[in-house]
């Protein structure tokens, strides 16, 4: 009986897979090239998508209320009343903008919004619990929580004062005091500085420098803040100047962007730094020791300059009391003035937001594209685009068991075209191409700068909510990439595995997208991701 099915189940496999195979495109494609933005006295702008991003400083927080949980049959009275003594610690740290009766889109932007206070009420007997999570307005990010809690009471607890009846009416008297809400008394809140510190964040961001040389003096707005490298410096938001000073050079300088509750990170490469680098080394989320041959270094996120250039083990471990767990080793080349950086996801799950922006690197100087993340990774042409490839890199990936998932939009979405690239040190690449309801792929040697396509592929139907994915998984043993489109394996090639690699989300100058590329984006170590996971039962 199974003779039977067999054939019936591999029609059907081949009926539902999510892409069939075409004639191949015949036609070349140039290879993606990783281009170091030039940074200038005239950066930065704003990108236009993000409010928040502003060239003036903003030292007073504008802020709103949002209840988004409230018992059912919960008195409004009563709900005015605890929204008024929430209110009251937090009108002495912001400007307080009422949010209007009928949602308005625009709202946030008009009030120029830094925090958003959202309101979740529990009630518990005479208890009532009221937890307030302090927002990014735009992005998904918190900078907060607190917890207040009230005691119902039937009468003021001061007992010594005398009280009265109010009374109103067009033609009586009528006493109001059967419509008095409840009394609340306070039983816990959290203290002036947690609530300060949760306001001063909403309009703190940090600066990250880095130079080729440990010599470097770093200023800021004309201090001097101390010498490169310098990690996550806070910085209120808005325009600042950076210098960089060094003996026997010229003083370089140039504007920077800090945006709230992000980190910009700014490089400086000297010409005379012949046999030094500078290694930063991150892990996603942060935490992890780094041990450099040999030597503990430090805590993720590092960063060292002043290295000798040389080829130098790395490994990144996990403490916890007194056992030391390794979850990743490779080794990492310094090369001289150059500055090497190497990221380890552990357990990036949401890809593209503003969790993992340090994660990405803008592929290109021209003013006339813009990559940014208010959200989500969102592209913008503004200009006609000069011949080559637009979009974020990844930082350089340990070469390890991993799997990575982009999901594309759907096709009456896409408003150009996008690539997806994957190229290691030594230059071999493979890109994906995505034009409408087709998928190109090409790999590249090391030598070629342009290469022919290999396979063609055409999306059958498309999954309203799920998009189109695209997956892609390693095979340390074969050493082999595996890609696949939706539910069906397109190609397995041979890949290098003694070099880190990186992830690109391109579109090309002669097809750009404007908007969003990717639904969503998923980069994992799955080993690890496990590894974590029976670390923190």
């Amino acid at each position: 009986m199974r003779y039977v099915y067999l054939p019936v189940l591999c029609f059907l496999v081949g009926y539902c897979s999510s892409v069939t195979k075409i004639e191949t495109l015949n036609r070349s494609f140039t290879k993606p090239k990783f281009i170091t933005p030039e940074p200038g006295e005239s950066e930065p702008l704003p990108s236009g998508r993000d409010y928040k991003e502003r060239l003036v400083n903003k030292s007073t927080p504008h802020f709103s209320l949002l209840w988004k949980q409230v018992p059912e049959g919960f008195s409004k009275s009563d709900l005015l009343l605890l929204e008024e003594k929430v209110l009251f610690p937090h009108n002495k740290l912001g400007l307080y903008k009422k949010a209007p009766k009928d949602p308005d889109t625009k709202f946030n932007e008009v009030s120029d919004l830094d925090l958003v206070l959202e309101l979740s009420l529990t009630r518990n007997a005479e208890r009532h619990s009221i937890e307030v999570q302090y927002k990014d307005p735009v992005l998904s990010q918190n900078f907060g929580k607190a917890i207040f809690v009230y005691q119902e009471e039937k009468e003021p607890v001061v007992k010594s004062l005398k009280s009265f009846d109010v009374f109103h009416g067009k033609r009586q008297l009528q006493p109001l005091t059967g419509s008095v809400p409840a009394y609340f008394a306070e039983v816990s809140s959290p203290s002036d500085d947690e609530l300060r510190n949760y306001f001063t964040s909403s309009l703190r961001g940090n600066a990250s420098v880095f130079s080729t040389s440990p010599g470097t003096t770093i200023y800021l707005d004309g201090v001097e803040v101390g010498k490169a490298p310098l990690l996550s410096y806070p910085l209120i938001n808005g325009k600042h100047t950076l210098s960089f000073a060094k003996p026997g050079k010229d003083p370089v300088k140039r504007n920077i962007l800090i945006r709230a509750g992000k980190t910009t990170r700014v490089f400086q490469e000297w010409s005379d730094d012949i046999s030094q680098g500078t290694i930063v080394i991150s892990s996603f989320p942060a935490g992890l020791d780094i041990v450099v041959d040999g030597q503990k270094k430090g805590k993720t996120q590092y960063a060292e300059s002043g290295v000798p250039y040389g080829s130098y083990p790395i490994q990144f471990i996990r403490t916890q009391k007194d056992s030391h767990f390794e979850y990743a080793k490779a080794g990492i080349k310094i090369r001289p003035k150059q500055i090497t950086s190497i990221a380890l996801p552990i357990s990036l799950e949401d890809g593209v937001g503003w969790e993992s922006e340090e994660f990405w690197n803008l592929t290109s100087a021209s003013p006339n594209f813009s990559a940014t993340f208010p959200g989500k990774l969102t592209f913008a042409k503004n200009k006609d685009l000069p011949t080559g490839w637009y979009g974020v890199y990844s930082e350089d990936l340990i070469p390890d068991y991993l799997e990575a998932e982009l999901v594309l939009d759907l096709v009456k979405d896409l408003n150009g075209a996008v690539g997806l690239s994957f190229t290691d040190h030594n230059q071999n690449a493979i890109l994906i191409y995505v034009d409408k309801t087709d998928f190109h792929i090409i790999k590249f040697s090391a030598e070629e700068k342009e290469a022919p396509v290999r396979s063609s592929y055409r999306w059958n139907k498309e999954d309203e909510l799920k998009g189109r994915s695209i997956k892609l998984s390693t095979d340390i043993e074969k050493k082999m990439i595996r890609l696949s489109l939706g539910n069906k394996t397109v190609e397995e090639l041979p890949w290098n595995f003694e070099t880190f690699w990186n992830l690109g989300v391109l579109t090309p100058h002669n097809a750009p997208i404007t908007g969003t590329p990717l639904r969503g984006l998923k980069i994992r170590y799955p080993d690890m991701v496990k590894f974590e996971e029976r670390l923190q039962k």
